[in-house]
């Protein structure tokens, strides 16, 4: 199989890959960057763009002739404001700042009611949604906010720095809650309401869009030839990862693409917009091959890591070996919090600590304080496993369907003790990996872009066959 390059853009890291379905390598790994400047976040783009053309400077010193394709993921949500020139009018925000809080019922107001914003979006209400963010941008820099001629998803812009090719790719456009899932086109009635210039919004291209060739300059600067074309992978990387999800032909798979984030859920042919989706918390984004990914957003390992880096900042390097064992040692301690109290979606500052979260979560609902990280990380597990339940449960109820086995891909699925309490606590065969489903995912998109793979399916099947999996049963 030919060579492709996947960018792969997490909240914590990001990779730049280089290979194919069969064998990648990492030649470029760093960290993703944010920033806090004036009580304010913001993710440190210009220095990720610096970091991704590295990355494909070592890709092509290695394989020189043999790369054809290059794709870009990253996380949902954020974005650029560019002006006419193409250059940015102000930072790129972080989708943890603060300043979306107490948005939601605001605009829902605005527009008539959270059911007709669902009606028209089917995106679940979350306080860093693109549509809250620009309501924001609009409110808080309204001189900034008036320069911009183009929006762009953050892949949009990476893309767009690589080629001078400006589109909108569709995955990533359906996180905004300003797209319409149903008319596969901007949710024009919202962005008029809000007082957006339509004109911001530009074209969107289905994942799989060839944009062109690097840039002249960069064909230069990181050794490609003019014959490697950057493609709009399923640029959400959620959309990538479920792109990799295992499954076979015919089968609706139930799946939790595991990282930063644990997004719980399955595949449809439509949209879901009722009134009992809506209050499900479910989501309808657009999956890279134009169905529907419906999912939920469960606070994933976010909060794991949080509570490591500030242990980290005290104490040096821990090792997940070392944790595992805590955790494990600690298995009786019954404390449990709720994954996706909005409390635990900040980053730590010096006055809110992680841990002081997850204490008085505890404490307010009557359970005992941890008293080493082993308890920590149970109380955290302990939650998302149930959380797992609950979204599975609240899933079938919705679809009228019953699910057998659940598959956990991404980095999350290296943690055995959270698979195997996902199995117990949900009744369901757990089968993990792949772990580097989202780089998969994206070079599955490329290879059907250029006609190497004649499905995403055919994908799917080279995945199943090529990459172990591994079981976990339900304990009784």
């Amino acid at each position: 199989m030919k060579k492709r390059i996947a960018i792969d853009l997490g909240a914590s890291n990001g990779r730049v890959l280089v290979g194919n379905l069969e064998e990648f390598e990492v030649v470029h790994r760093f960290t993703t960057h944010n920033d806090q400047i004036l009580g304010e976040f913001y993710w440190n783009i210009q220095g990720l763009f610096s970091e991704i053309k590295t990355g494909l400077k070592k890709a092509f010193d290695c394989y020189p002739d043999e790369i054809v394709s290059i794709g870009i993921d990253t996380w949902g949500v954020d974005y650029a404001l560019v002006d006419g020139n193409g250059s940015l009018v102000s930072l790129c925000y972080h989708y943890r700042d603060g300043r979306t809080d107490g948005l939601i019922e605001e605009v829902s107001a605005l527009l008539g009611g959270k059911e007709r914003v669902f009606e028209e979006t089917g995106i679940a209400f979350q306080p860093f949604n693109t549509i809250y963010q620009l309501v924001a941008h609009k409110r808080d820099r309204g001189e900034v906010f008036a320069a911009a001629k183009h929006y762009l998803a953050l892949p949009d812009l990476l893309a767009y720095w690589l080629t001078g090719v400006m589109k909108n790719e569709r995955s990533h456009a359906s996180t905004t809650q300003l797209y319409n899932p149903k008319t596969r086109d901007w949710a024009w009635p919202i962005i008029d309401e809000l007082g957006f210039d339509r004109s911001l919004f530009g074209k969107i291209v289905d994942s799989g869009t060839i944009l062109g060739p690097l840039t002249v300059d960069l064909q230069h600067e990181v050794g490609a030839s003019d014959k490697v074309v950057v493609i709009a992978s399923a640029a959400h990387d959620t959309a990538s990862a479920v792109a990799a999800v295992p499954a076979i032909a015919g089968q609706v798979p139930l799946y939790i693409s595991s990282g930063t984030w644990s997004l719980l859920g399955s595949e449809l042919g439509e949209p879901l917009t009722t009134v009992e989706a809506m209050e499900s918390g479910f989501t309808n984004e657009v999956a890279a091959n134009s169905q529907i990914r419906y999912l939920k957003n469960i606070m994933g390992m976010w909060i794991q890591q949080e509570c490591v880096r500030h242990w980290e900042s005290q104490e040096g390097k821990l090792t997940w070996k070392e944790l595992d064992e805590q955790t494990l040692l600690e298995e009786a301690y019954q404390g449990s919090i709720d994954v996706n109290d909005l409390r635990f979606l900040k980053p730590n500052t010096y006055d809110n600590l992680m841990v002081d979260r997850i204490d008085a979560y505890l404490e307010e609902h009557g359970m005992e304080k941890p008293k080493n990280k082993g308890q920590y990380m149970v109380a955290i597990y302990r939650g998302l496993a149930t959380a797992y339940a609950e979204a599975i449960g609240d899933l079938e109820r919705v679809l009228g369907v019953s699910f057998a086995s659940l598959n956990i891909i991404g980095g999350g699925s290296k943690n055995e003790i959270l698979n195997q309490w996902a199995a117990d606590a949900t009744g369901l065969t757990v089968l993990a990996g792949p772990v580097e489903a989202t780089a998969l995912g994206n070079l599955i998109v490329q290879s059907w872009a250029t006609g190497e793979l004649a499905s995403l399916q055919e994908g799917r099947d080279l995945i199943r066959t090529l990459h172990k999996v591994k079981t976990f049963t339900p304990r009784s």
